[in-house]
């Protein structure tokens, strides 16, 4: 909701979609070599034209932990 305040409801749902989409499919390919992504962050920002871009890094140590597979519990 507080997302949806300051930057409107349309780019505060392409940003999660976009964010979900990024997350499954990085997911699905630690997964695919046991590793599982704990947490992890994404940066978006807009264009001059209004588009939205991932921008920065994404999902390497510096912005995300990541654990083995095997060993989780």
């Amino acid at each position: 909701a507080d997302v949806e305040r300051l930057v409107g409801r349309e780019l505060a749902a392409e940003v999660r979609d976009l964010a979900l989409r990024v997350y499954a499919e990085g997911a699905a390919h630690a997964a695919a070599r046991g590793i599982i992504i704990a947490d992890t962050k994404f940066e978006f920002g807009l264009d001059d034209h209004g588009r939205v871009h991932l921008i920065d890094e994404v999902m390497t140590p510096d912005s995300s932990r990541f654990w083995p597979a095997a060993g989780y519990r």
